[in-house]
């Protein structure tokens, strides 16, 4: 019986796993950079329906990284966006002008 509940807890792990995995795995390889404008329609219904999506954004060096997780403004400057990622504890910040495109995750 124990063996079993070890079993069954081991499966539910690695579902939860997989989930989280499947949300990593974004193609962002052929999108081209979306409009402020559209950006910050994009951040406002991700946060008001508090939606996961996925971010491709650019660093000072322009490297590209995907992330994805649930996203928040700042209060004082709103051209600054926190992600938090899913998965890795890690919180992303970002300025309006890295993001490069946005999309909901795939579940």
């Amino acid at each position: 019986m124990l063996e079993l509940k070890k079993t069954t807890l081991q499966q539910v792990t690695q579902n939860i796993q997989k989930q989280f995995a499947s949300y990593a795995k974004q193609d962002f390889s052929n999108c081209i950079q979306m409009p402020i404008f559209q950006l910050n329609y994009f951040i406002n219904q991700a946060i008001q329906k508090h939606k996961v999506i996925s971010i491709s954004y650019k660093d000072i060096h322009d490297n590209e990284f995907v992330a994805t997780g649930f996203i928040s403004r700042n209060k004082n400057n709103k051209t600054i966006l926190k992600l938090d990622s899913l998965g890795d504890n890690l919180s992303h910040l970002l300025n309006i002008n890295q993001i490069k495109y946005i999309k909901l995750a795939k579940r």
